[in-house]
């Protein structure tokens, strides 16, 4: 057997099935990224009602998170060996049968995604990421593409901090670019290279207004997926222009309205699509600046906020007989979610059960950006968030993890004490009252 084929055959048969952790390093330089208001709080578990925390099970109560104490003698060995076998993969990346290739990146995705490798791999992550980047060529076939444009995400999450991140995004922005303006790109190769673009920009890039141009640029592919009902696309552009929407409220939120302003019409459009999920990410992104864009006394309005409301309460009852059971209770606690927010300034608390600690997630720009990550790295987030100091830095959480993370259980250290939680837990429903009782006046006025 060639060593190229041993490489893959190697990091498949470590990986398969397998979830492996990662040592506990933090990533080199900071990210201007930060959340502005997260807190990461700590508290104690409960149950999950039908009408209360539903809509945050998706997320908080996925058991692929969980290590599994048969898995852990093995976790630990791939955590101490995945150096050595993402270098013989790389020389499967140049194989010429496709079949190979692809199944290299299947094994470099989950890796990458369940692994935090971002202070290993030395002079070699240069080399891994022309690899990747070879991959989405377009005379490769879409599946490579599209397994390429997601490891060249997840390569951004590991190693996009360092030291020439920001000139090795400035490559992946163009070459991405061009490659969406080609002519009849596979749905799947466009979605994913939206998807990837959004979270390269908001890890490596150093100016918060390049995100002006990566959203307008998203803005035309994202009316042309509407118009030729292309849902996987219009999802990946509505979630893409709500994570750099983030990076614009946190540094510029005149620069944010404006940029929503020229957006409200999609978004618009939107909410009146066929598929729930494009809905959802449409309302979501409403719901994210409009919060941004209210003060403590005073809500902000959309020009047409009476329409806006119908159509959300519209979507919010839905009947089940069209939808399904399942996409109508997702659409049904989202709008709920998002109705809240508009009239009474209320954001949900989405729960994150972590190695038996809770972070609690009570701000749109917050719960946006968790959920760009946990799309990108599926069940490897909470590794990332325990060992990937970009996460750490983009949530404000400080998390400690002993040396033996692959047998020990984590502690989540957060700021305040649980007295102070308390006191600020009061403090926001304060806050939220005398907003709902503002809005409420000035409409009665």
């Amino acid at each position: 057997m060639s060593r190229r084929n041993t490489g893959a055959g190697l990091l498949r048969s470590a990986l398969d099935s397998r979830v492996p952790s990662s040592s506990g390093r933090r990533s080199r330089r900071d990210t201007p990224r930060s959340s502005r208001s997260l807190r990461a709080s700590q508290a104690a578990s409960r149950d999950v009602s039908d009408d209360d925390f539903d809509d945050t099970a998706s997320i908080a109560s996925d058991s692929t998170w969980l290590l599994d104490e048969d898995e852990r003698e093995l976790v630990q060995e791939v955590g101490d060996n995945w150096e050595d076998l993402l270098k013989a993969s790389l020389e499967s990346l140049n194989e010429k049968r496709a079949s190979v290739r692809e199944k290299t990146l299947e094994g470099i995705i989950r890796l990458m995604s369940h692994v935090y490798i971002g202070d290993g791999l030395e002079g070699h992550r240069v080399t891994l990421l022309e690899a990747l980047q070879r991959g989405t060529r377009s005379s490769k076939s879409a599946r490579e593409q599209q397994l390429s444009l997601q490891a060249i995400g997840l390569w951004f999450i590991n190693f996009g901090t360092g030291d020439e991140a920001e000139e090795e995004f400035e490559s992946v922005d163009r070459q991405l670019r061009k490659l969406l303006e080609e002519p009849e790109v596979d749905a799947q190769v466009q979605a994913q290279a939206v998807s990837t673009l959004a979270i390269a920009n908001f890890i490596s890039s150093a100016d918060y207004r390049d995100a002006v141009g990566l959203q307008q640029f998203i803005r035309g592919i994202l009316e042309d997926a509407l118009q030729e009902r292309q849902m996987e696309v219009a999802l990946q552009g509505f979630s893409a222009i709500g994570l750099l929407l983030t990076v614009l409220a946190n540094s510029d939120i005149t620069l944010a309205e404006h940029q929503f302003d020229e957006d409200y019409e999609l978004h618009m459009r939107g909410l009146k699509c066929d598929s729930v999920e494009v809905r959802v990410a449409a309302a979501q992104n409403i719901a994210m600046m409009h919060e941004a864009l209210s003060q403590d006394r005073k809500p902000f309005a959309f020009d047409n906020q009476y329409e806006l409301v119908g159509v959300l309460e519209m979507l919010k009852h839905e009947s089940n007989k069209r939808l399904g059971r399942r996409l109508s209770v997702k659409q049904r606690l989202a709008m709920r979610d998002v109705l809240n927010t508009i009239e009474d300034g209320q954001a949900p608390t989405l729960k994150l059960t972590l190695f038996n600690r809770t972070l609690l997630f009570d701000d749109w720009v917050c719960i946006s950006r968790l959920q760009a990550f946990r799309a990108a790295l599926g069940g490897g987030l909470p590794e990332h968030l325990v060992n990937n100091g970009l996460l750490q830095d983009v949530f404000e959480i400080e998390l400690d993890a002993p040396e033996d993370t692959a047998h020990s259980k984590r502690r989540v250290v957060v700021g305040p004490s649980s007295d102070l939680a308390k006191l600020r837990t009061l403090d926001m429903r304060r806050r939220r009252d005398e907003r709902h009782q503002a809005m409420h006046a000035e409409v009665e006025d």
